[in-house]
């Protein structure tokens, strides 16, 4: 080996190892302006002051007073129960009818061809790209004109609406790897449609489904913009923080949220379990 020849080999070694390090760092930076300011919320949520953002030891007061129905601040514990209810129980139904109508449509996208294919397509991926804002406006011309009182009612019809394509588009990239042949060993061997599917389909596509129907209850759970146009007089999770941060940041507005962090890490951890997914 010539002199040359080891000089840029050791040269491209401590190239590799500069690129590698600095992605290292990189990403290590994003991960901290991700997720600590998640740290500050939850240890502010113990802060023994009336100050959210002002330390002045440790407490567990809030949580207690929480539980115990009693205000803390400008919170309100009856409302923020009432607006998380509303919450949870949009997100459930809408996750139950768009993972169902999704999927369906999902493999119909998938397996079928028919007049206004690629048209319907762009239809579907609408949800995805145009503005929160527009579609909360134009949910809530179509009730105003339709004569529909609006509720949670409304919220749910409007929170299918847009759910349907994240459902779709996720179970439709499951199924572009889809290998159709064991479907049709499957029917070879004497099993019905309905069969098959069960049997068959079905466990190939489910982590799919399972990851849109987790991304449907996130995006329907986080949602503001399309809500606050279409609940009328109830309200959300969501609904409620924008009115509780406008008047300044309260140690109750901590507590709830740092609840809702651990129930939704408790459910990414169950849904991990369920696929069979160990740390």
């Amino acid at each position: 080996m010539s002199l040359s020849s080891w000089f840029r080999r050791l040269r491209s070694r401590q190239m590799e190892r500069f690129g590698s390090g600095f992605l290292g760092v990189h990403a290590l930076l994003v991960y901290l302006f991700l997720y600590v300011p998640v740290f500050i919320l939850v240890a502010l949520s113990f802060n023994d002051s009336r100050y959210a953002i002002v330390w002045q030891g440790f407490t567990t007061e809030w949580y207690v007073d929480l539980f115990s129905g009693q205000a803390i601040g400008r919170v309100d514990p009856a409302v923020a129960w009432t607006a998380l209810q509303h919450s949870v129980e949009i997100a459930i139904v809408t996750v139950l009818v768009s993972v169902v109508l999704g999927t369906m449509l999902a493999l119909a996208l998938d397996r079928y061809e028919f007049p206004g294919k690629q048209l319907f397509q762009g239809v579907v991926y609408m949800p995805l790209v145009i503005p929160s804002i527009v579609m909360g406006i134009s949910l809530l011309i179509f009730f105003n004109m339709s004569g529909i009182s609006q509720g949670i009612g409304t919220a749910i019809i409007g929170h299918i609406a847009f759910d349907i394509s994240y459902v779709t588009v996720i179970v439709l990239a499951r199924l572009q790897n889809f290998d159709r042949t064991m479907e049709e060993a499957a029917k070879d061997l004497g099993a019905s449609e309905f069969e098959t599917f069960r049997w068959v389909t079905f466990p190939i596509i489910k982590p799919g489904i399972i990851a849109g129907a987790l991304l449907g209850f996130a995006m329907s759970f986080d949602d503001f913009v399309v809500t606050f146009f279409i609940i009328g007089n109830q309200t959300t999770l969501p609904i409620f923080f924008f009115s509780m941060v406008r008047q300044g940041i309260s140690p109750g507005v901590n507590v709830v949220a740092t609840i809702i962090l651990a129930i939704t890490f408790a459910a990414i951890l169950l849904a991990q379990k369920v696929e069979g997914i160990t740390w």
